[in-house]
């Protein structure tokens, strides 16, 4: 007799009661299904990283779990919402029990059916998104899943957008930075000029060098010409005199324009050519710099005009033939299975108690 009501208890009652749900109450639920693949155009800008925004950088594997992510976000949810009235449609009372929303669930349960019956799956080797819808119409799966594309496709469009505005600010920010230093350093150049009264230090060392040949010159020409005339002339003359005079006068010329290369009296030729060359070379980096930036934004505003993501559809929202859902044959037998285990198990767990009893 036990025996007998643990069957009817843990096999017959279930097999029975989910037989019973599966056959005459359940409501058949349509999928549509459509494949997609998020394909990129190389920007000649070079890579960008979406970080810089907040998001996850770009690549395959990424562009494919953001899409997911938002496929299957609340965004989505209440979009369709709008659109077709998915909650209407999922708590009709059409539709059986274990399957509708109630009509009083909250936000958080509609968006945990809202995940059940709308999925998205990535394949890591194919680099493809499968898409589907389940409802309880098979025209209705199909519009949701076409408004589904429709939206994610205006999604990476915003994304497109949002990223070279931010390109473009980021280097047009750059240009007006680096136009601004190479202001600057224009500006200590002239005052560098003005202050010290050249216009190149290597011209202006190069005129000293000129100055002191010269010099150097007319002192062996004067030295020559005393050396010529103490031979006819007496020490006391006073053309030797005036010739030692000038000799002595430009010995100390020649030292002064020394002095002015080296470091001494007068300006000090060496110290202002290692600041003219160095501001000269800030300048110079400068200007290459903002040579650059200003050529990449350039670049940067002819991509903006391009879309760098898109969203191919492989294959389009399929219009299923008949019902998928639910698999009364797998969950019948599945039933069955279970039921039949926990039958035994409870069989031989009476008549261990039995056996010790």
């Amino acid at each position: 007799m036990a025996s007998a009501v643990v069957f009817l208890v843990s096999f017959v009652v279930p097999v029975a009661g989910v037989t019973s749900y599966q056959l005459f109450i359940a409501t058949d639920r349509y999928e549509s299904k459509a494949i997609t693949v998020i394909s990129e155009q190389k920007s000649g800008v070079g890579s960008f990283d979406f970080s810089f925004l907040g998001l996850p950088s770009f690549g395959s594997d990424r562009d494919a779990h953001v899409i997911i992510e938002f496929i299957l976000s609340r965004d989505m949810m209440n979009y369709l919402q709008r659109q077709l009235d998915i909650r209407a449609h999922y708590s009709s009372s059409d539709v059986d029990y274990l399957s509708r929303l109630a009509g009083d669930a909250t936000e958080e349960e509609f968006h945990e059916l809202y995940q059940g019956y709308f999925t998205a799956e990535y394949d890591v080797e194919k680099k493809i998104v499968t898409l589907a819808v389940q409802a309880f119409d098979k025209t209705y799966a199909q519009n949701a899943l076409r408004l589904i594309l429709r939206r994610a496709d205006e999604f990476i469009d915003a994304l497109n957008n949002k990223v070279s505005r931010e390109q473009l600010r980021f280097f047009e920010a750059e240009v007006v930075g680096r136009e601004r230093e190479l202001k600057k350093l224009k500006a200590e150049l002239l005052e560098f000029q003005q202050t010290n009264k050249v216009l190149s230090t290597e011209a202006e060392a190069k005129t000293i060098f000129t100055t002191i040949g010269a010099l150097e010159t007319l002192l062996a020409q004067k030295n020559s010409e005393l050396d010529s005339r103490k031979k006819i002339l007496s020490k006391d003359s006073a053309i030797l005199q005036e010739l030692e005079a000038q000799i002595s006068s430009l010995g100390r010329q020649i030292e002064v324009e020394k002095a002015r290369l080296a470091g001494g009296e007068g300006r000090d030729i060496s110290k202002l050519q290692a600041e003219f060359n160095e501001i000269r070379l800030g300048l110079e980096l400068a200007t290459a710099a903002y040579k650059s930036t200003l050529s990449t934004l350039e670049q940067v505003r002819v991509e903006a005009s391009r879309k760098l993501k898109f969203l191919i559809v492989v294959t389009q929202p399929s219009l299923a033939g008949e019902s998928e859902y639910p698999r009364t044959l797998y969950i019948i037998i599945s039933t069955i299975l279970i039921s039949l285990m926990i039958y035994v198990v409870m069989s031989l767990l009476i008549a261990i108690i039995r056996e010790h009893g």
